[in-house]
């Protein structure tokens, strides 16, 4: 260490030859012991980083279960909410669900377009891809229905979320034997805002609060994607010749566009929906939300996998009573209780053949007349349980 009170110079006139060198000396003492301060200083940090990724490592370990889903807070949907520490860097997590993690490759059939994100207006922008049927650029004289459906990451291509719906590779195998008509899919990207987005209400939990922008997501769907969307394509705009659909909370949002905009949505798949919500509010707001008469009632898909919870079928059988009670006849509506099946997109996969055969024949049916249908003469809640690997569709 240099002595403070003798300042160490080795120029001229400061001293002669065994001065330099003695401040030599001293010089690379410094230095020595400056690299050595370093290095305790790269250890101390080297460390820090460790227990730093070592703490990063057990928040992302965010634990989950298949068995029980729904079953109070035992399962995904009713547990506590799932927190992740991000320390530093960018870290990405994007959930699938249950579905395991793999390599994922490309997985596409048909001709998909991938539109750019229209201006943020009522919602945030997003991602739009556009399955167009076969034949489409031939027969240029043919306008097509199209089905809108939620969560667009998971419905074409594995590769984009980790796991998918195939439903492109399904509807091409459908379409190219014949099986249903032509159709026009369109796959809506979520964002960061999915359960405010995919929510009517606003709900309070753990103390923080979320949902309540379903209206503005069904703007941007109506007043400016459908729009786009019917510019761009050679569509049938009408209501009887466009549907919509989900999963979750997808489910339910699909629920309340059918009820709410029955005039621009004529069919839904609401797929293992989310009906838990706020106390059940889907169910409360299907109950309650009057419905104009000069509409017909859209043709609805309700669906749950056994494997979601004895809860989560109750729930769902409910909501078919409700709606039975508010007009809707036993051809209006096709109902499914899947057996053995979860909450994840490898179940509604296995579904997505029905669903779709469902919507065709919504799209090619006759016009219907108002309301005045026959209803189902069995009420749901005394119906016997199906055969164990059966369902009704």
């Amino acid at each position: 260490r240099r002595d403070r009170r003798r300042p160490l110079r080795s120029g001229p006139g400061h001293g002669g030859r065994a001065w330099r060198r003695r401040a030599a000396e001293l010089d690379a003492l410094a230095d020595r012991a400056g690299r050595r301060a370093g290095a305790r200083r790269l250890v101390q940090r080297h460390h820090e980083l460790r227990a730093r990724a070592a703490r990063r490592h057990r928040a992302l370990q965010v634990p989950h279960r298949a068995p029980g889903q729904g079953e109070g807070d035992a399962g995904w949907e009713t547990g506590g909410n799932r927190a992740i520490e991000l320390v530093s860097d960018e870290v990405r997590v994007t959930r699938a669900f249950n579905a395991p993690g793999a390599p994922i490759s490309l997985s596409r059939a048909g001709t998909i377009e991938r539109l750019e994100p229209l201006p943020e207006r009522f919602v945030g922008a997003r991602g739009v891809q556009v399955w167009l049927p076969p034949n489409y650029e031939r027969d240029t004289q043919r306008r097509y229905p199209v089905l809108y459906l939620h969560d667009g990451q998971n419905v074409f291509d594995a590769a984009a979320a980790g796991a998918e719906w195939q439903v492109d590779e399904t509807a091409q195998r459908l379409t190219v034997d014949g099986q249903i008509q032509p159709m026009i899919i369109v796959a809506v990207n979520n964002t960061a805002r999915r359960i405010d987005e995919y929510t009517a209400t606003a709900m309070s939990r753990d103390g923080h609060t979320q949902g309540g922008q379903a209206a503005a997501y069904a703007r941007y769907l109506i007043e400016q994607l459908k729009p786009a969307i019917d510019a761009r394509y050679r569509t049938l705009p009408d209501a009887a010749h466009t549907a919509v659909g989900g999963s979750s909370l997808g489910g339910i949002m699909s629920l309340w566009l059918a009820v709410h905009h029955g005039d621009v949505f004529g069919t839904a798949l609401v797929v293992s929906p989310s009906l838990w919500w706020d106390n059940e509010f889907p169910i409360r707001d299907a109950q309650k939300t009057p419905l104009p008469m000069s509409v017909p009632r859209p043709k609805l898909w309700l669906d749950m996998g056994t494997g979601e919870g004895a809860e989560a079928i109750r729930q769902l059988r409910k909501l078919r009573g409700v709606l039975y009670a508010r007009g809707w006849a036993s051809g209006d509506i096709a109902y499914l209780e899947a057996e053995g099946a979860t909450h994840d997109e490898a179940s509604w996969a296995a579904r997505v053949e029905p669903m779709l055969r469902f919507v065709d024949r919504q799209f090619n049916a006759k016009p219907r007349d108002g309301n005045r249908q026959q209803r189902d003469p069995f009420p749901v809640e005394v119906r016997p349980p199906m055969p164990k690997g059966q369902g009704t569709y």
